[in-house]
């Protein structure tokens, strides 16, 4: 049996000493790293957030900038035709009450009071009956006539007996003349007859007049009078609209030259903020508007919604050149001809050389590269050098309509 090794044989064992220490030092370590880490995760949430677009190379188009308002294809003024107390139809209100409303052509919207010309068709109905009355009885000679008539045949019979030929020629001078009394009394009759039947026509014409009828089917947009007023002949009592409505736009003068017709053209409505729309130049109206100084554009929808109203608002590009593989940024991005860029979670300014701009995108020609990060918001509360947290908000789409802007 072999012997027991020796203790200087026997491997080292450490000492409860150096294990104190390696357990120490791995503590030490891992403090180390949690406390570093910790601050580099506090310096980043410390750092304040700024919202930025990745830059890209999207199809720059050339437009020309204008403001847009929806307007009726055919608006009519319906004006008073007498003086009189105005009595609204059934549905019909004041104010703006009646805004709105849908009228089919034809419709009585008002009448307007008016007791005189009343009363004076009353007597001409009256005076015409009696005088078709008259006409059905005959010219009032007729009797008379029929007895000369008689007696002149009688006398006629009786000429070969004897009968003075004075008689005889003074009664056949009677039935002339009789003849000619009934028919003169006839076309007196007639003349009567036909004044009092235009009289009435007349009359009932004006008394028509005093029914304000719509003259389309449409919607109104106007009503000027309150149910009872007095109003006066030629008054613009309202204005009907059709439901059909055009792209009205306005332009500069130094923009008109480019625009043609056909062109297409890129719309916004206030009214529609998450759609969007095109249309197509009809023309261009051949002087400025007196009030704005401005050209006006024709244009139509290629896509209206259902329920587009006239006086809606917005803008417009209409679109006159494409470039393509352009480089674009949002146009809240850019400060006259700077914007802040972020760089290793710094920011820095960079002066831009632009190209065109639009309603929502500006082209930059140099300054900027594809890939950087520029800031698109809040631009006020940043300064050159400060350390921020980039929060990407791209939202340009690879086709962006953009136009030119004179400096």
């Amino acid at each position: 049996m072999p012997p027991p090794p020796s203790l200087a044989e026997s491997p080292a064992r450490p000492r409860p000493a150096d294990t104190g220490r390696f357990w120490k030092g791995i503590a030490i370590a891992l403090g180390a790293v949690m406390l570093l880490g910790g601050w580099l995760v506090y310096r980043s949430l410390s750092r304040v957030p700024a919202e930025v677009f990745t830059v890209v190379r999207s199809t720059a188009t050339a437009a020309v900038y204008g403001t847009v308002k929806i307007q009726a294809s055919v608006t009519r003024e319906i004006r008073a035709q007498n003086t009189g107390y105005i009595k609204f139809a059934d549905g019909i209100f004041s104010g703006v009450g009646s805004v709105g409303f849908i009228v089919k052509k034809d419709q009585v919207l008002a009448t307007i009071a008016d007791e005189a010309t009343t009363r004076t068709l009353k007597q001409a109905q009256t005076e015409l009956t009696a005088s078709l009355d008259r006409q059905k009885l005959g010219p009032p000679s007729t009797q008379l006539l029929r007895t000369a008539q008689d007696n002149l045949d009688r006398l006629e019979t009786l000429q070969r007996n004897s009968v003075p030929a004075a008689e005889l020629e003074r009664v056949r001078a009677e039935v002339k003349r009789l003849t000619s009394a009934v028919e003169a009394e006839r076309v007196d009759l007639q003349r009567s007859v036909d004044v009092l039947t235009s009289n009435v026509a007349g009359l009932e014409e004006q008394l028509r007049k005093t029914e304000i009828r719509s003259p389309m089917d449409g919607i109104i947009t106007t009503v000027n009078p309150a149910d009872g007023d007095l109003v006066i002949n030629n008054n613009v009592l309202f204005v009907v609209a059709t439901r059909e409505t055009y792209v009205e736009g306005q332009v500069n003068e130094e923009d008109v030259g480019e625009i043609k017709d056909g062109m297409r053209a890129d719309v916004r409505l206030y009214s529609y903020s998450l759609r969007e729309f095109t249309a197509k130049v009809s023309t261009v109206l051949p002087s400025t508007d007196p009030n704005s100084q401005r050209y006006t554009v024709v244009l139509y929808l290629d896509n209206p919604p259902e329920n587009l109203r006239a006086g809606m608002t917005g803008e417009m590009n209409i679109i006159i050149a494409r470039r393509e593989n352009a480089v674009v940024i949002p146009g809240r991005a850019l400060m006259i001809d700077q914007a802040f860029i972020v760089e290793d979670g710094v920011i820095k300014m960079r002066t831009l050389k632009t190209g065109y701009r639009g309603l929502e995108t500006v082209e930059i020609l140099a300054g900027i590269n594809e890939g950087d990060q520029v800031v698109v918001s809040d631009q006020d509360t940043f300064r050159p050098g400060q350390r921020v947290r980039p929060v990407t908000v791209n939202s340009v789409k690879k086709t962006a309509g953009v136009a030119p802007r004179r400096e």
